[in-house]
């Protein structure tokens, strides 16, 4: 029913809210089962109005007095309306009106929706109604009472305690009475009357901070009595001599009963605090754990571990094949059982709800089971099992085992996400790559193609009218761009063996003049306009490389100097030893590298002058892939006299034998 807004009562809705689509619903849960259809109701309406809505549950001391039943059905109204696209929020107190406002006033809530009560008369006569406090109090915010079939059924009591228990517990109250009459009997005669109802009230605050409600009132009630009885003249009556005596008592009794009802707040306060704290560490914990992985292998293990230790239960994670069967992918492998948990795990996978022992869905089962969801749509399956045969979760347990399942469900989906992201990485640089190469055949293989087919045409052509001067120089031409082609098919081939992991290293002791003088042989034609000076360390130790590989990487280099120096300058190539590692350079003096290039130029496909120089890009990435191979690293640099360096080091391994210089050719290797 909408309300009589009240001034002042509250802020009014903003223009934002009064716009359709904007308004926020609030639908307020009770322990029966009629919140279901209420929940439904509002969610329909809030779809309609493509509103935001809430859906509130207040905790108030009672709810532990209430019977399993009653605390299942909240857990699974507040699960019911987080899938329906609520905000569910489970809140504690001591009012439920003065909460529930409270919440909307803080979201400013539009509409509240409440279920129709059954209430005594004598609960609306004194204002007891939670209806009614609502509407008095709820200002310009519209109040909606809505009924099912039916009243809404009064929650269950909780089975009541053993008449043993509750006996002893009385009788404890009784005998913390005894003892403070007894102390009290004892200072009677040096204490003033106030004073020794000072012993009572602590007495009371002692009881209550131990017992239940009914103990605690018991005691409030029976101290007054005992300290009216034996200190309070008349002694030994219940009569009292003075009128003083009876404000005395009557304070004392109220004062008592006070006590008695904050110190039950307090304790209320204190088990909803030690369980928000269980709460919050543990999906702290789960949080710290499930960001510092990668792998979707151990992210499960790790996950299952964790819920089987939180709720002292065996844990599994079951996710789809690819034929749709749930298969075990992390924690407590389970025997062959009945099949019916593997229906119910079946249903919970399709239907996205939780099941199983202890929801009120499907429960005769032994296990419960949790939809893992992620972007709307369920990835798996969590079971949990308790240790002890019998036992089922608590309500509580279940919001922190749902949001623990909400966690698991985000990580696995960021992990999917982040596999999904590696593979559109690689495909784009493959995809690159692709596009890179075919710019390289058309033209950097076009072009030497085109002048062997042009000088062998010519030769064909003119075979009786060339001289042989001609002749030669022709076939000089078609020699050489068959191996600038053979050099620039190599290196694609070499490009695509280092990135795939296929290439193979054949490591040796090898001697390093060795190998630059078979480097220089295979570039002997071209290096005729540049002089080469080689200046190495008389000491030099064998190195243990794959000495292909690192011949290519000398020619690479040189070719890299070759293609960007002008004839007639001079290249060094030098080496030392230093930190357990041989460093060699190769430097020249050509025009050197743009500033700040000096990185770039190790990637693929780059080029420092564009359209400079003849080649794909692709010989400085293969120098690196080959030295970082052998655990080196390489870079460039300008020289301060003019020209560029480029140096890589080789890592020393311990032990390595020295170089013989008196010995001949192949007998100075080890």
């Amino acid at each position: 029913m909408p309300s009589n807004p009240e001034p002042g009562a509250m802020v009014q809705p903003t223009a934002e809210q009064t716009k359709s689509g904007s308004e926020r619903l609030l639908v307020c849960l009770s322990p029966s089962p009629f919140s279901i259809p209420l929940i439904r109701a509002t969610q329909r309406l809030a779809a309609a109005q493509e509103a935001k809505w809430y859906a509130l549950y207040v905790e108030t001391p009672s709810h532990a007095r209430l019977s399993r039943e009653n605390q299942e059905h909240v857990a699974q109204a507040l699960y019911l309306a987080a899938k329906m696209g609520a905000q569910a929020v489970k809140v504690s107190g001591f009012r439920i009106g003065d909460e529930i406002l409270a919440f909307a006033r803080e979201n400013q809530v539009s509409k509240i929706f409440v279920g129709k009560p059954v209430e005594r008369r004598w609960r609306r006569f004194l204002g007891l109604s939670l209806v009614d406090h609502l509407i008095w109090n709820c200002g310009s915010i519209d109040v909606f009472v809505i009924s099912g079939e039916g009243e809404e059924a009064s929650p269950a009591p909780a089975p009541a305690p053993r008449p043993r228990r509750l006996l002893r517990e009385y009788l404890l109250a009784a005998g913390g009475v005894g003892l403070c009459t007894g102390l009290a009997w004892v200072l009677f005669p040096y204490l003033a009357l106030t004073n020794l109802a000072m012993i009572y009230l602590l007495t009371v605050v002692i009881i209550s901070s131990f017992l239940t409600q009914g103990p605690a009132l018991f005691s409030s009630f029976f101290s007054v009595a005992v300290f009216a009885f034996f200190f309070v003249p008349e002694y030994f009556s219940f009569a009292v001599a003075n009128t003083e005596y009876t404000i005395t008592l009557v304070v004392m009794l109220l004062v008592s009963l006070l006590v008695s009802g904050l110190t039950t707040r307090v304790r209320h306060q204190a088990r909803v605090a030690r369980e928000q704290e269980r709460q919050a560490a543990a999906l702290f914990e789960m949080s710290q754990n499930l960001t510092a992985i990668t792998s979707l292998e151990e992210l499960l293990e790790v996950a299952a571990a964790q819920i089987s230790q939180i709720f002292d239960s065996r844990a599994a994670i079951l996710m789809p094949q690819a034929d749709g069967e749930l298969q075990l992918r992390a924690g407590y492998a389970f025997a062959d059982e009945d099949v019916r948990e593997g229906m119910v795990a079946s249903w919970v996978f399709k239907h996205g709800h939780l099941a199983g022992a202890g929801t009120g869905t499907l429960s005769a089962v032994k296990s419960i089971y949790l939809p893992l969801i992620a972007s709307q749509r369920v990835i798996g399956v969590l079971r949990v099992e308790p240790e002890q045969a019998g036992r089922t979760l608590e309500a509580d347990s279940l919001r922190l085992l749902e949001a623990l399942g909400s966690q698991v469900g985000l990580a696995i989906e960021g992990e999917n996400l982040s596999r999904q992201a590696q593979e559109a990485r690689l495909q784009m640089e493959a995809e690159q790559m692709r596009n890179a190469l075919l710019s390289s055949v058309s033209h950097d293989l076009r072009t030497p193609l085109t002048v062997i087919a042009g000088s062998a045409s010519s030769l064909l052509e003119g075979e009786k009218n060339l001289d042989a001067a001609t002749k030669q120089e022709l076939a000089q031409s078609i020699y050489e761009e068959a191996r600038r082609l053979d050099r620039l098919v190599h290196n694609l081939l070499e490009m695509s063996r280092l990135q795939s992991g296929q290439a193979r290293f054949h490591q040796e002791w090898h001697v390093l003049e060795e190998v630059i003088g078979c480097a220089l042989a295979q570039l002997d034609t071209q290096l005729k306009d540049h002089p080469v000076s080689i200046n190495l360390p008389t000491d030099l130790p064998l190195v243990r490389v794959d000495a292909l590989l690192l011949e290519r990487v000398l020619i690479n280099l040189l070719e890299n100097s070759l293609k960007y120096t002008p004839p007639g300058t001079p290249l060094e190539i030098s080496g030392r030893l230093q930190e357990q590692e041989l460093l060699v350079a190769i430097a020249d003096r050509g025009p050197g590298l743009p500033p700040g290039e000096e990185e770039r130029i190790f990637e693929k496909f780059y080029q420092a002058a564009l359209g400079s120089a003849r080649g794909a890009g692709l010989g400085l990435t293969i120098c690196r892939r080959i030295i970082e191979a052998h655990g080196g690293r390489i870079w460039a640099a300008n020289r301060p006299e003019g020209g560029a360096v480029f140096s890589f080091t080789i890592p020393l391994v311990e032990g390595a034998p020295l170089l013989d210089k008196n010995l001949p050719g192949d007998a100075a290797k080890a």
